[in-house]
């Protein structure tokens, strides 16, 4: 994790209260909690974690959200009814009004925790650390309810879950579009009407190929992705929907406030944005192994080769999905994987073709 001071969680009735009373939650006002893990200390006395999470308010009555979604039906050219009211929920997480200067409290093991003020995007986070008798004690199959503290009244729900992750063990970090879920992003159109105007379709036997191997091995799955945070909502729902098992995710943070810049927004260089992601994953767990799965529709081979010479003897495999046709022998893998062991990587068209243990 990022060298940040950590807090200790409190506990007790009187510091529940208190934290309910002095809540900055307000009714028209939204908390996204973002799913995590917590890593052992060395000395085995603590689970230690990072909470992450957004505040913001809905513009309902906005002229630019108005304006914005005419712009999006006039793009994709929408005129049924069922596609329509998709695009119009998933634009309106684009064009919220970003909360800052809140500080957000949340309960975890019956413990109270103060997260850092919110920046001027919304975004909040703060590290603690739970004892590991108390972090055991609460967790039903290693994960841990984390719930925002909301006033007296507010009868609302915002929670995620915390897992505690082994300092051993194999990690499945996964793409999500077209890796999983099938985006098309290789055509633009197909793309913007799938992330925007269609329920999210799963890659078939996907869900069950990874429960297997979790099932397996024990294992953690985590999502890194180069959508946006605002769409976690409809990707939680879709991965739950479609039977895959659950886990964490890290999502790009952007702050679009139009149509313009939310589509522009999807197309960032996953150079940029995974490495960080997995990186950090690695950093907190230097002794797990991790799979890497992704698809070569964008620049998943680049980037996990690249992980791949950084750490050698981290990475136990990865899997490509073939999306754009390409054989194994390719010019583009020879070169996206250029130093790495011809035997830890495999390029697979369907699931079938993937082994029963990763």
């Amino acid at each position: 994790m990022p060298e940040q001071p950590i807090s200790p969680a409190v506990l007790g009735s009187a510091v529940l209260d208190r934290a309910r009373a002095s809540s900055p939650i307000k009714p028209n006002e939204t908390v996204t909690l973002f799913p995590t893990y917590a890593a052992r200390s060395a000395d085995n006395r603590w689970w230690e974690f990072e909470l992450r999470g957004c505040i913001f308010e809905a513009e309902e009555d906005s002229r630019l959200r108005r304006l914005s979604i005419d712009a999006l039906f006039r793009r994709l050219k929408l005129q049924d009814p069922v596609a329509a009211a998709i695009a119009r929920t998933r634009i309106m997480a684009f064009l919220v009004d970003n909360e800052g200067g809140k500080a957000v409290t949340v309960m975890v093991a019956g413990h109270v925790c103060t997260l850092g003020r919110s920046t001027e995007d919304g975004h909040f986070g703060g590290r603690f650390r739970l004892t590991t008798a108390t972090a055991e004690a609460h967790a039903k199959d290693g994960v841990l309810d984390v719930v925002a503290i909301l006033p007296p009244g507010d009868r609302r729900m915002f929670q995620t879950r915390l897992f505690l992750v082994e300092p051993e063990g194999l990690t499945i970090v996964s793409d999500i579009d077209d890796t999983i879920k099938i985006t098309e992003v290789h055509n633009r159109k197909l793309m913007l009407r799938r992330t925007f105007a269609m329920q999210f379709e799963g890659v078939p036997g996907m869900a069950e190929r990874y429960s297997s191997w979790l099932a397996t091995t024990g294992g953690h799955l985590h999502f890194v992705s180069s959508s946006p945070w605002q769409l976690s909502a409809p990707l939680v729902e879709f991965l739950d929907s479609a039977g895959f098992p659950i886990g964490t995710y890290d999502l790009k943070r952007v702050r679009p406030k139009s149509v313009r810049k939310t589509l522009a927004s999807l197309k960032a260089d996953p150079m940029a944005t995974k490495p960080p992601f997995i990186r950090a994953l690695m950093a907190v767990y230097p002794r797990r192994r991790l799979v890497l799965v992704g698809d070569s529709g964008e620049k998943d081979p680049e980037v996990y080769g690249s992980i791949a010479r950084e750490a050698p003897g981290r990475i136990a495999r990865i899997y490509i999905r073939n999306v754009t046709n390409e054989p194994q022998a390719a010019p583009r893998y020879r070169y996206a994987f250029k130093g790495v062991p011809d035997d830890l990587w495999v390029v697979f068209t369907d699931v079938s073709e993937l082994p029963e243990m990763p």
